[in-house]
């Protein structure tokens, strides 16, 4: 058997945009994360661009993501709801402290 993690909880780890762009090469691709959260990790609107691809990744069964207490500013979040706007599985987006 072959589990997949299904939920990622990274919150307060500083790795910022640079730990985001690295993490979405595989989670761009990944057809079994439920529940991503990644709060107050230091986050920019530069890693805007690689959540967006996570979002839109057409077999995502991401439902829950959480980006609470990062750095994202207006720039970011707009580019984070376009993702959020075709992501068919996604349920909840947590935006707060940006």
């Amino acid at each position: 058997m072959n589990p997949s993690i299904q939920i990622l909880k990274l919150d307060h780890n500083e790795f910022g945009s640079d730990g985001v762009i690295a993490l979405s090469e595989g989670l761009a691709i990944n057809p079994h994360l439920r529940i991503l959260s990644l709060t107050y990790c230091g986050i920019d609107a530069r890693a805007s661009q690689a959540l967006f691809e996570i979002l839109i990744y057409t077999r995502s069964a991401l439902e829950d993501l959480f980006l609470n207490g990062n750095l994202l500013r207006n720039e970011g979040v707009v580019k984070v709801l376009y993702g959020v706007a075709i992501a068919k599985s996604l349920k909840k987006i947590h935006l707060s402290d940006n």
